[in-house]
């Protein structure tokens, strides 16, 4: 199968596949040991709400010092809330625009579930 031909079965199937490009190294730790892989090849792959990561590359296993066993704190990527958003959400739970830009954003952008929040 050619590429073109896999590209879009798997179009029609729903899946999107793109190469991220400028990645130096991946990281993947664990409780004693990590996995470095150096200029890697990384493609990120969308599929029904979910996205995952395929890597290939060079892998060297490292053990942990001291001072790198701790947990790393979890990342929490900051959305942006259009203004129509939180005005529909406000309009329909007769709160403030600023409680619901503050229940979309823990409802990551979720107009339902943020509604669902705000009325309960």
């Amino acid at each position: 199968m050619s590429p073109k031909q896999l590209a879009r079965m798997m179009k029609k199937m729903g899946i999107e596949q793109k190469d991220i490009s400028g990645v130096k190294e991946v990281i993947l730790r664990f409780d004693d040991k990590e996995w470095v892989i150096s200029s890697p090849q990384v493609a990120l792959i969308k599929q029904a709400g979910s996205e995952s990561y395929q890597i290939s590359g060079e892998k060297t296993e490292r053990g942990l010092t001291a001072g790198t066993q701790t947990e790393a704190p979890p990342i929490k990527k900051e959305i942006e809330i259009p203004k129509e958003d939180a005005a529909l959400v406000a309009s329909q739970t007769n709160v403030s625009i600023e409680e619901a830009t503050e229940a979309l954003k823990e409802t990551e952008g979720d107009l339902a579930a943020a509604i669902l929040k705000l009325r309960r």
